[in-house]
């Protein structure tokens, strides 16, 4: 492997350790439940960056597998979640009495 290569990968290394603790924080902090779901998401993107990131640097194909899976996971999760936002507005806008009953079990 040239050394640009190595440069170029430790880079990218880089730019993905601080991405995710940037994706970190907005999971720590996020200002509401939906940005905590699409930082989840956006760390799993980044994970299967680093692994494909792993494997280009080692030259296994052994982590495709793994990057697979991952790319599974996360588009069902994603999927799920805008899904849950959906059902959770139709069931606000058609029923606005089981929302505030909800909320003041939330409150209790």
């Amino acid at each position: 492997m040239s050394l640009l290569t190595d440069v170029l990968l430790s880079i990218a290394t880089v730019l993905l350790l601080i991405s995710a603790l940037i994706v970190v924080g907005r999971i720590a902090h996020g200002p509401s439940q939906l940005d905590r779901s699409a930082a989840a998401d956006l760390m799993v993107a980044i994970v299967i960056a680093g692994i494909g990131l792993w494997a280009s640097w080692t030259h296994r194909t052994t982590e495709l597998n793994v990057l697979l899976l991952l790319s599974m996971l996360g588009f069902t999760s994603a999927v799920a979640v805008a899904r849950m936002v959906a059902d959770r507005r139709f069931t606000r806008t058609t029923h606005p009495e089981a929302t505030t009953r909800a909320q003041e079990r939330h409150d209790e």
